[in-house]
């Protein structure tokens, strides 16, 4: 199984055209995708007497917990030289929920061919939906914290027309996310144990990014394996535009080249895994 699944991450780099098969689909079955999504998210609050209000009430509750611990209990300095920001919980949620944006998108996809074997063996359908609605609900979702979070610091003078960036951002990091995706989701049919390593891996990975300390807070040594990560560039183009006011054109270059690096590497990998789900499943 694992020779399989070499044999086809070494033919992904020789098919890109393929990588637009799941943009086509999600153009092509779009209103399949909404009914994906729709059912995603009601179905997180079915039962519930506030319903599709806790998307709202969720978020809002996390922040002012948020802002109320490291305003009043935990008062961790920060620079405006440095951080864009000389509060602490500013910059803790600037990285905090675009991270939300990925860990929630992960967790959601690893496992949602699994849970969905019954339909993929049974009915004829574009199966790179499932993981893209999952994206898509996730983004959603974590994306109103992200709304109210703006809507705060816009409130307390942090606005700057620099903000106007951030759909253009958030539009690439999306991709950089599917792209994640695709790939969890596909070997997931066939290492099982991808799903329950997720927690641990996120988690690695939430420590390995600047999103709770500077970068700066690290020896030298540790800073350069820290830029590494590709994750870094993203929390610092979103923390840019956000507490920086600035447009760091290099930084948004890395960006663009990462999400489609991951993006590529992602759908080829699912669209070429594909023919065999249903037998795996």
């Amino acid at each position: 199984m694992v020779l399989k699944i070499l044999t086809v991450l070494k033919k992904t780099v020789k098919l890109p055209g393929i990588m637009m098969i799941p943009v086509r689909s999600v153009i092509n079955y779009r209103h399949l995708l909404q009914s994906f999504v729709s059912k995603d998210i009601q179905g997180r609050f079915v039962g519930t007497l506030a319903g599709l209000l806790w998307t709202f009430i969720n978020p809002f509750v996390n922040i002012v917990i948020y802002i109320f611990l490291f305003s009043v209990v935990l008062r961790i300095q920060v620079t405006t030289a440095e951080t864009g920001t000389d509060q602490f919980v500013i910059y803790f949620l600037s990285g905090f929920l675009p991270w939300l944006l990925l860990s929630e998108s992960l967790s959601r996809s690893a496992g949602i061919l699994l849970d969905n074997a019954n339909i993929i063996t049974k009915v004829f359908f574009p199966i790179e939906l499932l993981p893209a609605s999952a994206v898509f609900s996730s983004f959603i979702i974590s994306g109103i914290g992200m709304v109210l979070f703006l809507i705060y610091i816009a409130c307390i003078g942090y606005f700057h027309i620099t903000w106007l960036m951030i759909p253009l951002l958030i539009f690439i990091y999306f991709f950089f996310v599917l792209g994640i995706a695709f790939f969890m989701s596909a070997l997931c049919v066939f290492i099982r144990d991808i799903r329950e390593m997720l927690a641990i891996f996120l988690m690695l990975w939430f420590y390995a990014t600047p999103i709770i300390y500077p970068a700066s807070m690290l020896p030298d040594s540790l800073q350069d394996i820290i830029s590494l990560n590709p994750l870094v560039f993203f929390m610092n183009g979103f923390r840019n535009l956000l507490l920086m006011h600035r447009v760091n054109w290099d930084t948004l270059t890395c960006i663009l080249l990462i999400s489609f690096f991951t993006f590529s590497i992602g759908s080829v990998f699912f669209m070429k895994c594909k023919d065999s789900f249903g037998d795996v499943l």
